[in-house]
């Protein structure tokens, strides 16, 4: 635990180091403060790797598998409910890129492996349909956390580049529109938006590959934001631009977005060896984004950039609170594997998942509230 806190303020000096910050349009600072932990109980399944997590109503949290693939449900309580995984029904092996349960108990699983989007009914543990999408030409599915909402009568879906190595500049350059809208047949509709910002069509060398697109979601709208643009745009449901917002300066997350030396392909980084090891930087991201009425909630990734033992992951919260107009931050940023990721927010509680398994062989529901 030592050791922990004093890596918190080996980071929180580094990033004050780092970057020129004008006092007076910083966020104002709120602490969040973790009130308890709760123990998720795993008597009928178990599941490894969680990448999504979402809150379902006001009593239910959706928990995304990646290693055990697999959508499994709980009660903000730790009692396990039901799972939907690859293997319990007659259709073939199915891996979630996302999953949207805004119709719950009728989710929605954007599978990558099929290009097809699955529907369940999670209380009666029923398969409903398989609707086929209709990719376009040089478009793909990404395996996992490809952004993805169900509407009234669509699909939006995040499409990435089949023409493209992830690696190479031009991925960001000539990879067109990202989102994409579909019909309830799987058709494409002519409606698609959302391409990567001038920030990273003007980088010339490899970035490390990551999720830079965040989306979050109310009944009727979303919202997207590529962070290192320092924008979030709102979409209605239907694919119309409705608003911009510009991300306030922070003391804590690094807008700046750092690429490696030159262009590098995978086999470039697999042969690299001791002291000619090509790495690339980690950039920080959002890694979980949640609208709740009239707040804006973004979870932050930010890694210290150590190697070995000293490797950390640290998070933090930005807020916007949309009827006051005002931005402000978490003034104590965590070590990711001691919060875990957040669900969603009931009256003024918040809650976070930490399932990563990289800390405890337990899982955890952690409630927390804004001081």
């Amino acid at each position: 635990m030592i050791q922990r806190c004093l890596w918190v303020v080996v980071f929180l000096s580094i990033i004050s180091c780092n970057q020129p910050i004008d006092k007076d349009t910083l966020p104002n600072l709120v602490d969040l403060t973790v009130i308890d932990s709760v123990l998720v109980e795993e008597p009928d399944f178990f599941m490894n790797g969680q990448f999504q997590v979402k809150l379902i109503g006001d009593s239910i949290i959706g928990v995304s598998s990646y290693k055990s693939p697999s959508v499994g449900f709980y009660h903000i309580s730790g009692t396990q409910r039901k799972r939907i995984a690859s293997g319990d029904y007659p259709i073939g092996a199915f891996s979630p890129s996302y999953f949207d349960a805004s119709e719950y108990p009728v989710v929605y699983i954007l599978d990558g492996k099929s290009e097809s989007v699955l529907s369940f009914d999670v209380e009666k543990q029923e398969f409903l349909e398989k609707i086929k999408l209709s990719l376009p030409d040089g478009k793909k599915i990404k395996l996992l956390g490809a952004n993805f909402k169900k509407t009234k009568n669509s699909f939006l879906v995040e499409l990435t580049s089949s023409a493209y190595d992830v690696l190479h500049p031009d991925f960001y350059k000539k990879s067109g529109s990202l989102v994409y809208t579909f019909g309830m047949d799987g058709k494409a509709k002519s409606l698609s938006f959302m391409e990567y910002p001038d920030v990273y069509k003007s980088v010339e060398v490899s970035l490390t590959p990551s999720n830079y697109l965040s989306m979050g979601s109310n009944s009727d709208q979303v919202l997207f934001s590529f962070p290192h643009s320092k924008t979030i745009s709102i979409y209605s449901d239907s694919g119309e631009f409705l608003d911009s917002l510009t991300l306030p300066q922070s003391r804590y997350f690094d807008y700046s977005l750092v690429g490696a030396e030159k262009v590098v392909g995978y086999d470039d980084l697999f042969n690299s060896v001791d002291e000619e090891k090509i790495r690339l930087p980690n950039n920080d991201y959002f890694t979980s984004v949640y609208w709740s009425n009239d707040l804006f909630l973004f979870e932050t990734w930010m890694n210290n950039g150590e190697i070995g033992p000293d490797y950390a992951t640290f998070c933090h919260l930005l807020l916007y609170d949309q009827k006051k107009k005002k931005w402000s931050e978490t003034s104590n940023p965590m070590n990711l594997l001691d919060i875990g990721m957040l669900v969603g927010v009931v009256n003024d509680t918040l809650y976070f998942f930490e399932g990563s398994l990289l800390q405890h062989d337990e899982k955890y529901i952690k409630r927390a509230v804004l001081k």
